[in-house]
């Protein structure tokens, strides 16, 4: 879990800033990192022997072509259950639904981690068939 930060960082400042980079040292080379379109951290990545899996772009073409289309629904599939974490955080504290006073500014990266540890508390986020 990193840290909260605003929203006019970079994607790359992020990652560089989170500490992310530090965990994947002792991910296998191969592996593949799943993130948004458009987030631009391949170079990051590379050095470590990592590989960047971004759902395909359409571009100017009026449609997708069919391999792509198998290809998003692939990455779909599994970026669905970190959506579901967010969204499991924001529904169950609804702390963040309206702006931090700012004498609480400073507590909002440990109110925020409380949260989402808590979270781990509700159950699985898939329910086994």
């Amino acid at each position: 879990l990193s840290q909260l930060y605003t929203g006019s960082i970079s994607d790359k400042q992020l990652v560089m800033e989170s500490g992310i980079l530090s965990l994947l040292d002792s991910v296998p080379p191969g592996k593949c990192v799943m993130a948004d379109r458009g987030f631009d951290i391949q170079d990051l990545l590379v050095k470590h022997g990592l590989v960047l899996n971004i759902p395909p772009f359409k571009g100017s073409q009026p449609f997708m072509p069919k391999k792509d289309v198998l290809k998003t629904q692939k990455v779909a599939s599994v970026r669905i259950h970190v959506e579901r974490a967010i969204g499991r955080v924001k529904s169950k504290f609804h702390i963040f639904d309206r702006d931090i006073p700012l004498n609480m500014f400073s507590c909002a990266n440990q109110i925020w981690t409380i949260c989402a540890l808590l979270t781990n508390f509700c159950g699985p986020l898939i329910r086994e068939p």
